[in-house]
């Protein structure tokens, strides 16, 4: 029993700590979440990864974006990527690739 997965249980929402230190939560991937991924971005996670390694800066703003803008619709693409430097780009990074192992 206790390698038992409980399928009621809620996904948490993730934090992540941005240049103004603040720190901003990004929602669990569920269905509607994965929908207004893909119409921010205008792809679906399918073409994520390619996208990550290839445009990796444009590619991993639009991503937050798509996920910060859930509980922070005043966020615009603009302000998120300067919300965004070098170093919360590791921390932000690891955040990520955790949301996505989830879905």
């Amino acid at each position: 029993m206790e390698n038992e997965v409980n399928i009621l249980a809620e996904e948490k929402p993730k934090s992540i700590t941005l240049a103004d230190e603040k720190e901003y939560k990004l929602p669990p991937i569920d269905m509607t979440t994965l929908a207004n991924i893909e119409k921010t971005m205008g792809f679906g996670l399918g073409r994520i990864q390619d996208k990550l390694e290839n445009e990796t800066m444009t590619t991993m703003r639009s991503l937050i974006y798509a996920l910060l803008k859930e509980e922070q619709p005043n966020l615009d693409i603009d302000k998120v990527g300067h919300l965004i430097t070098l170093k919360e780009m590791s921390a932000i990074s690891e955040t990520i690739s955790e949301i996505m192992a989830l879905t």
